[in-house]
């Protein structure tokens, strides 16, 4: 199978994580007893003290692989050059932590529970995966700065990375405020409009000779 067609099927994969991360998010609220969308955060939809976390679970598995799977089909796109070689790595490890955050369950949810060794493994994959998605970013930014065919990338990746970084600060900061749940979903709206838009491109060039 030559990397043109490699890229075009894993450029599907991109095309299909944001829809899936957030019909699945979504079902799983409206499945979890007492969950609401904008106080909670996702994380606890698969917590320690989730009713019902198989779904989450799942969830956060299957949009890790789709993430890995994009990451590739980029990489086969662009191959040469340090910043696209980091921007593989980054957006795998994306991937990863995503996987990671489905197998350390989050601890549960209230203010006189202390943070258990999961729950701070689970805390320390979904930072890693924010930071690890910022810098893949930035570094596919700088490696399409000179193609034509990825015209306008730059500075749309430049200018999405910069609000999910102000994103991702105000929900660290105010993690603990009645709208924590809001400002996180803030967040990956923002990087799962990037990731869709940037699927959607990869896929178009792939059908090019």
């Amino acid at each position: 199978m030559t990397r043109l067609w490699l890229s075009r099927i894993f450029s599907v994969f991109g095309i299909l994580a944001p829809p899936t991360i957030i019909i699945i998010t979504i079902v799983a609220g409206l499945l979890t007893p007492g969950y609401n969308q904008f106080t909670d955060t996702i994380s606890d939809l698969s917590g320690q003290g989730s009713a019902a976390p198989q779904l989450m679970t799942a969830g956060f598995f299957t949009y890790g692989v789709l993430i890995i799977g994009f990451s590739y089909a980029l990489y086969l796109h662009l191959r040469h050059g340090f910043r696209a070689h980091v921007a593989w790595f980054m957006l795998t490890l994306y991937g990863v932590c995503m996987i990671l955050a489905g197998v350390f369950k989050n601890s549960p949810s209230t203010n006189n529970t202390p943070l258990n060794t999961e729950g701070i493994l689970h805390d320390t994959v979904i930072i890693t995966s924010c930071l690890a998605m910022l810098f893949g970013m930035w570094a596919f930014a700088g490696s399409v700065y000179k193609k034509p065919s990825w015209f306008g990338f730059t500075w749309f990746t430049i200018a999405a990375s910069f609000m999910g970084l102000v994103l991702s600060i105000i929900f660290l900061v105010q993690s603990h405020v009645p709208m924590a749940g809001l400002l996180q979903r803030f967040f990956y709206l923002v990087i799962l409009i990037w990731i869709e838009i940037v699927s959607i491109w990869l896929f178009r060039l792939s059908l090019k000779p």
